[in-house]
């Protein structure tokens, strides 16, 4: 059955903007899904998803302009004021509970709304995220001076080190689809325009000045790439022992870009959660921790 094309508005909180898609599902069997969009969920990422997740919930996609999408996002707002204006976008839209999702930055921002907000949710999945400081800039250089260094003589130099920092290139580590990310990556920085780039140093700024790691009271599946460079699985697995009844799990022959290049198993693990069936045995998990009780220590 072909699916209907979502509705859209634009909600704004404050100073900020949010660009809103809902897909409505045939029969939902579970509360609807937030789904928290980041620079990097494109149409490739978000037709499957909804083709996957739909036939269980309608599906509300969220774009931050500023941050996601073209705008302004004043340079004061940080993440705990992004989840508060997400969950100012449940009020509008007149959702008392959903389940939640999101990806890297993005997932920052859901997880800080899954700290601050926890009566909202119902459920929480979080790819590629740490809820820790993460700074993927070279040492000593500020973001309008990475801006000019992309745009300058060291364009070339500067994206290796930014795609160094976010792919797994170390040949002796299976990373499915490996080749064609950093084709991909080389062709969107060498043809990457001022706007694009500075919405990822935007995204970046936001992960320079993070709160305190708390836990999430609602079920929590925290997983990444089992070769994850920016988001290391320890630092993933640490996240979810922050909170009882989570899940930490790594899929194989990933990185950081799992949900791209192996976006048809992310999907499945993310609708086996949402729907509390067993993750166990799974063909494509390399590791799988469930964490029933808080951990007082957990490793970093």
């Amino acid at each position: 059955m072909r699916q209907r094309p979502p509705s859209t508005r634009t909600i704004t909180v404050g100073e900020m903007v949010l660009e809103v898609e809902t897909w409505t599902g045939p029969a939902p069997r579970i509360a609807p899904i937030l789904a928290v969009r980041g620079l990097a969920e494109g149409e490739s990422v978000i037709r499957p998803q909804t083709e996957a997740l739909v036939p269980l919930a309608d599906v509300v996609s969220v774009r931050i302009a500023g941050l996601s999408t073209p705008g302004v996002l004043p340079q004061r707002h940080g993440l705990d004021d992004l989840a508060d204006g997400l969950c100012a976008v449940l009020d509008e839209l007149g959702l008392t509970r959903v389940n939640l999702c999101g990806i890297s930055h993005a997932g920052e921002i859901a997880y800080r709304l899954a700290v601050r907000h926890p009566e909202r949710l119902e459920r929480v999945v979080l790819t590629g995220v740490t809820g820790q400081r993460r700074d993927l800039l070279p040492p000593g250089t500020g973001a309008a001076e990475m801006a000019e260094l992309m745009q300058g003589p060291r364009g070339r130099e500067t994206a290796d080190y930014v795609i160094s920092a976010m792919l797994c290139q170390d040949p002796a580590l299976p990373v499915r689809g490996r080749a064609a990310m950093r084709w991909a990556l080389d062709e969107l920085v060498g043809h990457v325009g001022m706007t694009q780039i500075n919405l990822w140093l935007r995204c970046l700024e936001l992960l320079q000045d993070v709160p305190e790691r708390a836990g999430v009271a609602a079920p929590l599946l925290a997983v990444t790439g089992e070769h994850d460079v920016p988001c290391p699985p320890a630092d993933c697995r640490a996240l979810a022992a922050l909170s009882p009844g989570s899940v930490f799990a790594t899929i194989s022959e990933s990185d950081h870009f799992v949900f791209l290049t192996r976006a048809g198993e992310h999907l499945d693990l993310t609708r086996r959660f949402l729907l509390d069936e067993p993750l166990e045995d799974l063909p494509y998990v390399a590791a799988l921790e469930r964490f029933p009780h808080l951990v007082a220590c957990a490793p970093s």
